[in-house]
């Protein structure tokens, strides 16, 4: 068993990280914030599609703390602390819903918007014998309803941000000297019910947050799809931290290449997992030929959007997948954070493809607020997880899985 003694938890690397964080997103959401005295309309929009990209790491953070708790292993323990940092940031991200909120009720008009964010929302759509009165959107009334959405947007954050804490004050009890196995136990049983409710709260969450925003278009697999975007992130991002604190004390004494090879193994595996739920859609939407669903491509597939289809085939699937097909790639960690920081890249533009052209016709209208609010909130929630991952030990030394690390071998 690996020594119970606490060392200290403050890493300069962090330190630089959160600073990182905090520099972006100062600039990113004021960026974002002056844009809205321009256009309050594009300010919203942009928040939407940032906000969408931002929640990738927490929910992938907690989404991997429970799965690691069912499965063990050494990659998991590598990173407990870091998934712990992340999903403890999901009380804030709820907190960061309210803008969106706000959008698609009544005070739409107070904040400077002609219509309500989402057409769900307007009335005009859903009351028999109004102006723009649909009777599909207005069949899916109460599900699409503002406030059945804000309650169950509430819901969910309730649920993960329980899940998320509770696993962590756990984790943090085994450091203060608790029964080690006891509540490793005690993590695996609630892991195992908080997957479930993880995987149906996310589905539900992408469909209110992303897919409602054209309310006649629906895919089963988009939540699928996003807890993929949300997978492969989140591991992009861990590898990044990792290799900001390869030179810590207690990483470089218990760390092994092994739990490092692990994690581009799951790169590698969350890319094809990625690649197989985009083509899979679009194989079934657009050999079903329905014409409600197949605009959805069609459009994203004009008016320029065509390019980042394209690139995202070439620099999202192809470029990364021949990279990680080499052991050596997933060895090496300065080569594994190269490849990990070009992942990040390309989900922004993969979540930008799927969110930006329901308000931005062609690919050049995008506008600055749309570039500053992924990078704003993304900086947020980098500075709150460096923050949150330096107020325990980098590793759970007393976790029974710390033998496993320790017996995988050193560097």
């Amino acid at each position: 068993m690996a020594t119970t003694s606490i060392s200290q938890t403050r890493i300069p690397q962090l330190g630089q990280v959160q600073m990182l964080g905090l520099a972006a997103a100062v600039i990113g959401i004021g960026v974002l914030a002056a844009g809205y005295f321009l256009s309050p309309t594009s300010f919203f929009e942009s928040y939407i599609y940032g906000y969408y990209v931002a929640m990738t790491i927490p929910l992938g953070c907690l989404g991997f703390l429970m799965v690691q708790h069912l499965t063990g292993g050494a990659w998991g323990v590598t990173v407990r602390r870091m998934l712990e940092a992340g999903a403890a940031t999901l009380p804030i991200m709820g907190l960061l819903f309210i803008p969106i909120a706000l959008g698609y009720f009544d005070t739409y008009k107070a904040l400077g918007l002609e219509h309500p964010l989402y057409e769900w929302a307007n009335p005009e759509v859903v009351t028999p014998g109004g102006a723009e009165f649909d009777p599909i959107i207005a069949h899916k009334v109460p599900w699409l309803s503002p406030l059945w959405v804000t309650a169950r947007i509430a819901i969910f954050f309730i649920i993960w941000s329980a899940l998320a804490l509770t696993l962590r004050a756990w984790s943090r009890q085994q450091d203060a000297g608790g029964d080690a196995k006891k509540l490793a136990s005690r993590m695996r049983r609630l892991s195992g019910i908080g997957v479930a409710l993880f995987v149906i709260t996310v589905t539900f969450f992408s469909f209110d947050v992303a897919m409602s925003l054209d309310p006649h278009w629906f895919s089963t697999i988009y939540g699928a799809h996003y807890m993929a975007n949300a997978g492969l992130m989140t591991l992009a991002f861990l590898a990044l931290m990792m290799s900001r604190v390869r030179d810590a004390a207690l990483f470089r004494e218990y760390v092994s290449v092994k739990p490092i090879h692990d994690i581009g193994k799951l790169m590698f595996a969350f890319t094809v997992l990625w690649t197989y739920m985009s083509y899979g859609q679009l194989v079934i939407i657009w050999s079903g030929d329905v014409a409600e669903f197949t605009p959805w491509y069609v459009h994203r597939t004009q008016h320029g959007w065509v390019f980042v289809a394209l690139a995202l085939m070439l620099f999202a699937f192809a470029l990364p997948f021949f990279v990680l097909l080499f052991r050596g790639t997933k060895r090496n960690l300065t080569t594994l954070a190269t490849i990990a920081g070009w992942i990040v890249v390309m989900r922004f533009v993969d979540m930008a493809w799927i969110i930006l052209p329901e308000f931005r016709e062609h690919l050049w209208d995008i506008t600055i607020t749309d570039v500053a609010a992924p990078i704003g909130l993304i900086g947020l929630v980098i500075a709150l997880f460096a923050a949150n991952v330096q107020q325990a030990p980098l590793l759970p030394l007393r976790d029974p899985n710390m033998e496993q690390l320790q017996n995988s071998g050193h560097h």
